[in-house]
Formats: structure tokens, sequence, C-alpha cells
């Protein structure tokens, strides 16, 4: 597991020469603010970049669905930490789940998630926390609190 302040900062070059070629992440605090439809023209060019270097990039969100300004394919409504719907997608795309990389905010949805998958983490700070639900807002008081027992600096 690794531990990142945004999705800017992972060396996916590594990854790839690693082996990793399929990328999960998760959309609200990942990628943009909760409950937004837009992606970054910087995140867009990462993706291209991941794409031209024949990565798999998908977007697994436990929001509801709407509409993107960019086309990649989204599961949404994912019930993470719960793996049932994206291991049913993943097997028929016929991903070798070991070259999985889960990339997401949240320790108790998006990192139990990808423990449980059997894919490498990237855990990266949330982009705005202001804005959740309550029950986010209590994960991340003990997500803080496990992090801080873990000795964990991002």
């Amino acid at each position: 597991m690794e531990f990142k302040k945004s999705i800017f900062d992972i060396d996916y070059d590594k990854l790839i020469e690693n082996g990793y070629k399929v990328f999960l992440f998760d959309f609200d605090n990942t990628l943009n603010k909760w409950k937004m439809s837009i992606i970054s023209n910087e995140t867009i060019k990462l993706f291209e970049k991941l794409k031209n270097k024949k990565a798999q990039i998908f977007i697994v969100s436990n929001g509801k669905p709407r509409k993107l300004n960019y086309h990649i394919e989204t599961i949404w409504l994912a019930r993470k930490p719960f793996t049932f719907k994206v291991k049913k997608f993943l097997k028929s795309k016929n991903f070798d789940k070991e070259k999985i990389v889960v990339i997401g905010d949240q320790f108790f949805t998006d990192m139990i998630f990808g423990k449980l998958l059997g894919a490498y983490l990237i855990k990266v700070e949330p982009l705005d926390t202001s804005r959740e639900f309550l029950i986010t807002k209590i994960f991340r008081f003990f997500e803080k609190l496990l992090l801080k027992i873990l000795n964990v600096v991002i």
C-alpha cells in the first residue's frame, strides 16, 4: 500500500513497468469533489497518458450515476467495500486481479475494497471533506486514528 497526496503524485510508469495495467479510480474526493460531474483537464491528460501506455482505466464509485464530461467506463453504486459487483465486471473483461491498482481517498471503503479484491492499493488525500455524508465524516475520524496509530504520514 502506498500513501500519496493526490493522483498526480503516483508513479504510474513504475506501476506499468511492474505489470500493473488496470487502474480503478474512486471518483468522489479522489478525482473531484463530492457529487461533482466534471473530470478536470489535468485528470483527462493523465488518463490519456495511461491509455497511450496500454493501461485500462475505470471509475468505481459508490455514488449515484451521473453524466461525466469525459467518456470512461464507470461502475456506479459499487457498494464498496464489497467486491461482488466489481468482480463480476472484472471477470467479464478477463483481467488478472494481481495486476490491478485501486486508487481512492477512503480507508474504510476504497482500501478495504481493494484489499478484498487482491489489488495493489494507493490511498490519496481527499480533495474536500467539507461536504460529505455524516457516516463518511465518522469513518474519516476513525481513519485518522488508525493512520496515527500506524504512524503513517502522507
